[in-house]
């Protein structure tokens, strides 16, 4: 039986919801990745935030014997993930944070940014399966995650994304000059007086919360696509600082509504859909180079 595009949206409302909304703000960050050349961090860092979900679960066992999930019972955290989504989240935010900051200080010290970043996507790619091997539920839940199977997103974890993005959009809106300066020409923000160390640290508490929110919710797949592809794509049309943050948000929003008709037209799961057509932006980009 054919349903009806309008079943399909009401359907899986809350999945397209959140997937637009990564699609609207994930592009932001990536922008900035880019300004500050580590673009690469948009690989490792969800890959940490997987990591930490999977971690989550290993613990989880102890954790609910020692104390406590609320009205939650140790069985009904196992079978249904969504009913310790913040439980969850916060390991994904720990781990982010904690891969973030390593990066970040590791990048003081000089050497390859490009040897730091691979090495800790190894890691950290390391990790989710030794914590998956201990807890099979916690890899199962990540593989599905890795897949793109994100239709079954719920009210809850779209109004945790809703919330967490809302707030990332809303600080790049009123900081995006002080950012956009800060990551272009450090040493320029500091002749002018800036808050240099304010504004960085502003700029990675966006960054850690994007990513756990975005890949606890959506996945590692689409976040590593939506942070650096339509950035990419939107570059060489960008005259100006404003635009390139609209075109990339722009081309972000596209992708998932065109990984959406792919999706459900060809039966292929949602987040690599969405990738797919985020990698397709990217040939008028190349033509224009190329040109």
């Amino acid at each position: 039986m054919d349903i009806s595009w309008a079943d399909r949206i009401d359907l899986f409302r809350f999945a397209l919801s959140a997937a637009l909304i990564a699609g609207l703000v994930c592009p932001l960050i990536g922008v900035f990745l880019l300004l500050r050349r580590t673009s690469f961090y948009g690989i490792a860092l969800p890959q940490f935030a997987a990591a930490g979900v999977v971690f989550g679960f290993v613990l989880l066992p102890w954790w609910a014997q020692h104390i406590g999930l609320g009205d939650v019972t140790l069985e009904m955290a196992l079978s249904d993930t969504h009913a310790v989504m913040n439980y969850h989240l916060a390991w994904a935010a720990l781990f982010t944070f904690g891969g973030l900051f390593a990066l970040v200080w590791l990048g003081r010290r000089g050497g390859s940014e490009i040897g730091r970043v691979a090495a800790a996507f190894a890691i950290a790619n390391a990790a989710t399966y030794f914590f998956g091997r201990l807890s099979p539920v916690g890899k199962s839940f990540v593989d599905e995650l890795l897949q793109g199977e994100i239709l079954g997103v719920g009210v809850h974890e779209l109004e945790t994304i809703g919330v967490l993005l809302g707030g990332v959009l809303v600080c790049i809106f009123v900081f995006h000059r002080d950012l956009v300066l800060v990551s272009f020409d450090r040493e320029f923000a500091l002749v002018l007086g800036k808050r240099v160390v304010a504004f960085e640290t502003l700029l990675n508490v966006l960054v850690g919360v994007g990513v756990a929110a975005g890949t606890m919710t959506l996945g590692p797949t689409i976040l590593f696509g939506l942070i650096v592809l339509p950035p990419l794509a939107a570059r060489p049309f960008a005259s100006s600082m404003n635009r390139f943050l609209l075109f990339s948000s722009l081309l972000g929003v596209l992708a998932v509504v065109g990984g959406v008709v792919v999706s459900f037209e060809w039966d292929f799961p949602l987040g690599a859909s969405v990738v797919a057509v985020a990698a397709l932006e990217l040939l008028p980009a190349l033509c224009v180079r190329r040109n």
